[in-house]
């Protein structure tokens, strides 16, 4: 029996007997690198992944301001995760990190801070746009979106006008 087949009949074994599942992939998850995502005020962000916090945290802040040569502050705010989700939101001037075990459960903390947000700034606050999603394995999945966050506060300023 395979290691995979005899997981899975000892958590079916486990969920018929009402316990959870998740002790069974613990040592995974604890094995798992930690993955750093890192914006700055302006929206520049930067991600890596590495066996150590300290390490994935400098190299998340190296990348940042290496692709973005005016970028300052790139370590100002940051999220870690070891085996996780990590998404980096744009809102107007306002920047929205998570991270979170599952895409699921990061798009719903994002989508929570963001409606704290709009009741802190009711009628202010830009559309939300994706910048960065960091799969657990530290792989950049969603592109840099910096020139459709740049259309989107454009066409804002002339709807203004």
């Amino acid at each position: 029996m395979n290691r995979h087949l005899l997981r899975s009949a000892v958590c079916l074994l486990v969920l018929t007997l009402g316990a959870p599942c998740s002790a069974f992939t613990q040592a995974e998850f604890e094995t798992a690198p930690t993955t750093v995502l890192t914006m700055a005020p302006n929206g520049a962000w930067g991600a890596a992944t590495a066996d150590s916090v300290g390490a994935a945290i400098a190299a998340a802040i190296a990348r940042c301001n290496g692709r973005h040569q005016r970028a300052i502050g790139c370590g100002a705010a940051y999220t870690t995760i070891r085996g996780g989700w990590s998404l980096g939101l744009r809102c107007g001037e306002e920047n929205i990190l998570v991270a979170e075990k599952t895409l699921i459960e990061a798009e719903q903390a994002a989508i929570d801070r963001e409606l704290v947000l709009r009741r802190l700034y009711p009628s202010g606050m830009a559309p939300c746009v994706r910048m960065v999603s960091v799969d657990p394995s530290g792989a950049i999945v969603a592109p840099y979106a910096a020139d459709l966050v740049r259309l989107v506060v454009h066409r804002q300023e002339e709807a203004a006008r």
